[in-house]
């Protein structure tokens, strides 16, 4: 009886193992993209919904579940420090530095060399990536800053006109000369003109130019404007220390002439405190002539305020009086959370293959690029080149053959821009980017609201501020 029952026993220990084994075979390796689409943006969540389809019966080791999430500073940090971010996510080219230092995101460099993805990155993108020759996230895309035009106020007031009577207003002369301002100087007479002429001609309230100051966008388009006055906002001292360097003799030009297209000029809004929204407020509701913004926002105000997308051009940043001449260049890289296992890491990255978000020329990838234009078209949305993060030959063939397919817009209002960025591109200061953004938004504000403010003085007491509390704990 004794034997029977020890027979029954290890029968039964065996099924349960043999159970436990094959609930851990079943086991998934769960992906949380934290790039999904919120629910109401219905042709998006079904696109990914197939790649989800797609990528799971082909890899069916692993489960996606969709986590939308948009980056900010204050939503990330409590999340990594409690583990509970996606594996993979979008931020700024600003943070990569700050995420390696804090131990909150994880070094793919092993996987991207693995999969020959690592010599394809384009080398600016990877190098804003990289830590001690480690390599933590990958581009999605790039962006330049330059000049946003609502070409019918420049109609209305005479500085252009459908010369070739294509029913495309233009911003380039029958001549081939820009009809756009192409220095600072030009840029607050062309400002000046615009407000001066709506105001007495036809009784309307038109800035000429807008210019953020909330929100940290001020300080991201102040810095550009201060390269092309020649400042450095961040410098090596002798002996190779980074120091802060807000109050550079040029910058504090540079604010000066801000100050004085406000009072002297009364070209710039009379709101000194303008987020990022305000801008594509402004001139999609013709309250604007012209703004700073990056090239990946140029749907902005034709997407939310059915502005005509023929009455858009997109200019190079205006020159200095010295000649230098930067379009501030940044762009949204994926990273991956420091919990992440190298599977997860690699299934996330193939996902991405599956976004048409890879170096990789595959028919799953190729058509994914080709179905996100499809989406984009199907809602309306203006369609025109991006920068590419990647370099190699049969990925760039592939992606600007389906662009040319799908773009929409009359190139001839951009290919100024696009043609020179790649000259022009100017990566955004290296060390506490967003909380340098965030104390010069303060000095815009001081110039915009208080005629008697002293740009000098206001550059100095941030500088003092941000070397104390950010600049110090770099070296």
């Amino acid at each position: 009886m004794g034997k029977k029952i020890s027979i029954i026993f290890l029968f039964l220990l065996i099924v349960t193992i043999l159970i436990g084994c094959s609930d851990k075979a079943d086991e998934k390796i769960k992906i949380t993209i934290g790039m999904w689409p919120e629910p109401y943006l219905k042709e998006d969540v079904e696109m990914y919904e197939e790649w989800k389809r797609l990528f799971e019966n082909d890899y069916p080791q692993y489960e996606i579940v969709g986590q939308p999430y948009n980056y900010s500073v204050e939503t990330f940090f409590p999340m990594a420090q409690s583990g509970t971010q996606p594996t993979v996510f979008q931020t700024w080219f600003t943070e990569p530095q700050k995420l390696v230092k804090n131990g909150f995101v994880k070094d793919i460099t092993d996987q991207l060399k693995e999969l020959g993805w690592y010599e394809k990155m384009d080398p600016a993108m990877r190098e804003t990536l990289t830590k001690d020759g480690r390599v933590y996230g990958i581009p999605r895309d790039g962006y330049g800053l330059g000049l946003f035009i609502n070409l019918e106020i420049f109609e209305e007031v005479g500085l252009i006109d459908d010369w070739n009577g294509d029913g495309v207003l233009d911003i380039v002369g029958e001549d081939g000369k820009p009809r756009y301002p192409t220095t600072l100087e030009e840029l607050r007479e062309v400002a000046k003109y615009v407000a001066d002429t709506e105001r007495e001609l036809f009784g309307k309230d038109v800035a000429g130019l807008v210019i953020l100051s909330s929100d940290n966008n001020g300080g991201w388009q102040f810095s550009n404007i201060a390269w092309n006055f020649g400042a450095n906002l961040q410098v090596q001292d002798e002996d190779g220390k980074w120091v802060a360097n807000l109050n550079d003799p040029k910058a504090v030009e540079a604010l000066e002439w801000i100050k004085e297209m406000r009072w002297e000029d009364e070209s710039l809004p009379a709101n000194a405190s303008l987020s990022y929204a305000d801008w594509y407020n402004y001139v999609g509701t013709g309250r604007a002539a012209m703004a700073f913004a990056g090239n990946d926002a140029i749907s902005m105000p034709i997407v939310n305020f059915s502005m005509n997308k023929n009455s858009v051009a997109f200019v190079p940043m205006p020159a200095g009086s010295d000649g230098h001449r930067y379009s501030l260049f940044g762009g949204t890289p994926y990273m991956f959370s420091a919990k992440a296992t190298d599977e997860q890491v690699m299934g996330a990255l193939r996902f991405l293959e599956y976004m048409g978000r890879s170096p990789e020329v595959s028919e799953v990838s190729v058509q994914s690029m080709r179905v996100g234009m499809i989406v984009a078209n199907k809602k309306g949305m203006p369609i025109l080149p991006t920068i590419k993060p990647w370099i190699n030959q049969d990925y760039l063939a592939e992606a600007e053959t389906i662009e040319r397919q799908y773009v929409n817009m009359e190139l001839s209002n951009f290919t100024d821009f696009y043609q020179s960025l790649d000259q022009m591109r100017r990566t955004e200061e290296p060390y506490y980017t967003q909380e340098m953004y965030e104390l010069l938004d303060a000095c815009l504000q001081q110039v915009l609201t208080n005629q008697n403010a002293n740009p000098g003085a206001l550059l100095t007491g941030t500088n003092n501020t941000f070397q104390t509390q950010y600049m110090n704990q770099v070296n």
